[in-house]
C-alpha cells in the first residue's frame, strides 16, 4: 500500500511514541534520566511513548537532543509528530465518549484490518441507522435522548472506512443470535439483514461475514465478544478491544492477543463458509417476511 493509504493521528502518535521509546531503550536511559535532561517527567514520558499524549515540536526537539538523533531521523519524527496534530472527525464527539473509546475510534480509523466476533448484536461497522438507533434507545440508561443523534453520526462516520481506495478489511463472525435478536421494529430488522447482504454483494472483496449457527455447538470464542485490530506498520502490534454494556477496554498484552487471534481463526473456520453464511442470512431475512 502506498503512503496515501488511510491512517489517523491516533496511530501516528502511537508509532511516534514507540520509535522514541526504541531510541531511549537503545541508549539505556531510564525515564527518570530523560526527565532530568528534558523536563518531561516519567508519567508524561510514559503517556507519550504509549501514544496517549501528544508532543509539541519543542518537546520533540528536546527528546531528539537527549537521544542525539541525526537530522534525517529528526525530520522523519517531526513529520510524524505534525500528523498527530490533525483534527480528526471524532474529536467533535469527544464529550460523548470515554477516552478509551475515543482512542478506539482513532485506532480503527488507521487500522488495516479488523477481525470481529459478534455473538448477539450486529457490529457497529455493519449497522444500519435504524438498527443503531434502536440499540442506543433501548440499550442503556446512560445514553441521554439528546445524545442519540450525535452517537448515530459517529457510528455512521466509522463506516466510511469500508469505502474508498484503501478500504478497511473486515472479517466478522456473527452468532446466529445476532441475526435473530429483534432490535427495533420488524421492518428495521429486515432492513438490517438486507444491508448485510448488500455489503457482501458490494464489498465482498474486503468484507467477509460468516455465521456460526446454534447447531455448531461450543467453539473457542463462546461467550466472548471481541474485536482485533491490525495495522500496516510492522512496528505496531495487533490490539484487542473488548466491550461490556457500559464500558470497553483496549488490550495490548501480546499473549492474550495471540491466543485470541488463534481462537478467532478457529471460530472463523468452524463457521459456515462464505456462500452458506450468505444463504443463512438470506433465509433469516425471508423468515422475518412471514411474520
Amino acid at each position: 500500500m502506498g503512503d496515501d493509504a488511510p491512517t489517523s493521528s491516533t496511530v501516528q502518535a502511537w508509532e511516534l511514541g514507540l520509535r522514541l521509546r526504541e531510541h531511549r531503550e537503545r541508549l539505556g536511559f531510564t525515564a527518570a534520566a530523560v526527565g532530568k535532561a528534558t523536563g518531561i517527567g516519567g508519567t508524561n514520558l510514559s503517556a507519550i511513548e504509549s501514544g496517549k499524549r501528544r508532543l509539541t515540536a519543542a518537546k520533540l526537539d528536546d527528546l531528539a537532543d537527549a537521544y542525539e538523533l541525526p537530522d534525517d531521523e529528526r525530520a522523519d519524527l517531526e513529520s510524524m509528530r505534525a500528523r498527530t496534530e490533525r483534527r480528526e472527525w471524532w474529536y467533535d464527539y469527544a464529550r460523548l465518549y470515554s477516552d478509551e473509546f475515543l482512542r478506539l475510534l482513532g485506532l480503527e480509523a488507521g487500522a488495516e484490518k479488523v477481525y470481529e466476533y459478534a455473538p448477539d448484536i450486529i457490529p457497529g461497522l455493519l449497522q444500519t441507522a435504524d438498527y443503531a438507533r434502536a440499540v442506543m434507545q433501548a440499550g442503556t440508561p446512560y445514553i441521554r435522548p439528546v445524545d442519540v443523534g450525535p452517537r448515530l453520526e459517529t457510528r455512521l462516520a466509522r463506516q466510511l472506512r469500508l469505502d474508498g481506495d484503501h478500504p478497511l478489511r473486515l472479517d466478522v463472525v456473527l452468532g446466529e443470535a445476532a441475526l435473530r435478536q429483534r432490535v427495533g421494529e420488524l421492518d428495521a430488522m429486515r432492513r438490517q439483514l438486507a444491508h448485510l447482504l448488500e455489503v457482501l454483494d458490494r464489498k465482498g472483496d474486503h468484507v467477509r461475514i460468516r455465521v456460526i449457527p446454534f447447531t455448531a455447538g461450543a467453539h473457542p470464542l463462546l461467550g466472548a465478544a471481541l474485536k482485533i485490530l491490525s495495522f500496516r506498520s510492522n512496528r505496531l502490534g495487533d490490539l484487542m478491544y473488548q466491550e461490556t454494556a457500559i464500558s470497553g477496554v483496549i488490550i495490548d498484552k501480546r499473549q492474550v492477543i495471540l491466543e485470541s487471534t488463534a481462537s478467532f481463526a478457529e471460530t472463523f473456520d468452524r463457521a459456515l463458509d462464505d456462500r452458506d453464511s450468505r444463504e443463512f442470512i438470506d433465509a433469516v431475512y425471508h423468515e422475518m417476511e412471514q411474520h
